[in-house]
């Protein structure tokens, strides 16, 4: 679903300073949200596109945690436009920034060969790696930032880290094994699981890492393009127009595109949102991409020579 207010003026104006011939400028608006269901792996963005198919983040209620798209941008400016001056001389500008994607909050997956349903299953509906409880899909860098993100990791493995999921709850309802056989309460699951009491299942919810001091947030995404180019004619029916451009002139340095976004597993980790630093952010900078320009990317500059007969 995507809701959106978008507005934009033009104007032209003829000779409006000594030297400018005429003058074109453009700025364009969009307050908008993208939401959607999250798809398979809701802190990954093309799995949170629905181009893509976007599969139900719970199986038993589709839309149970919809919200923010990974794609979602609620602000997005951009402005543009063009000069000619005399003596066939041509400088135009195009410019974007763009507030910050979202990503979801993502229980890891505790890598035991079975019963994953028994950990990170928060829904029971047969799926693993849920969402931290009490989130929907987008919460990150929308109703969680860097600045809140302990207090909502710090609730979660106080009150729902080394308890049981709703598979494991089944198990004990019916007497099969006791709380202290499933590991309810043992920090030694995960700290030390070599030490386990005999019979210990572990079938607990795992506890996540902190956000360490300094941990980022996804960031807005800034350009700014300039291009000067001249038009000489030879004859009457051909025109030369040699050009300079300057991509990201102004060389802001970019990060968390699609495709290289912080990513919302709580592992920990450089380039998760419980394991970013400033000094480790350079793990989602944008490079140079594979042709002459990429939104976003370094400073670059094309030369080019235009032929028009």
């Amino acid at each position: 679903m995507y809701d959106g207010l978008q507005t934009k003026l033009v104007q032209n104006v003829e000779s409006p300073l000594k030297g400018v011939r005429a003058l074109n400028l453009q700025i364009s608006y969009a307050l908008s949200r993208f939401e959607n269901s999250g798809g398979a792996s809701p802190s990954v963005p093309i799995d949170s596109d629905q181009d893509s198919g976007v599969a139900a983040v719970d199986n038993d209620n589709a839309n149970r945690f919809f919200g923010p798209a990974a794609l979602d941008r609620t602000h997005q400016i951009s402005f543009g436009g063009y000069a000619d001056l005399i003596r066939g001389f041509q400088v135009s500008i195009l410019a974007h920034f763009w507030s910050p994607l979202s990503t979801s909050l993502v229980v890891p997956s505790t890598n035991r060969v079975t019963g994953e349903i028994f950990r990170t299953d928060f829904t029971g509906d047969g799926t693993s790696s849920d969402l931290v409880p009490g989130t929907h899909v987008g919460s990150f860098d929308r109703s969680i930032n860097a600045s809140n993100i302990n207090t909502v990791l710090e609730n979660y493995n106080s009150t729902i880290a080394l308890h049981l999921t709703p598979a494991g709850q089944v198990l004990l309802q019916n007497g099969l094994f006791t709380a202290a056989q499933l590991g309810v309460g043992d920090s030694l699951c995960y700290t030390n699981p070599g030490n386990l009491p005999a019979h210990s299942l572990c079938a607990v919810a795992p506890p996540v890492t902190l956000a360490p001091p300094g941990q980022v947030d996804l960031s807005w995404l800034r350009a700014l393009d300039l291009r000067l180019s001249w038009s000489h004619k030879l004859g009457e029916h051909l025109t030369l127009q040699p050009s300079a451009s300057f991509y990201n002139v102004f060389n802001f340095a970019n990060f968390v595109l699609p495709g290289n976004a912080l990513n919302g597993i709580l592992a920990g980790t450089p380039g998760q949102i419980n394991g970013t630093t400033n000094a480790e952010h350079n793990v989602n900078r944008v490079g140079v991409g594979s042709g002459v320009y990429s939104l976003g990317a370094p400073r670059q500059i094309e030369f080019g020579m235009r032929i028009v007969f």
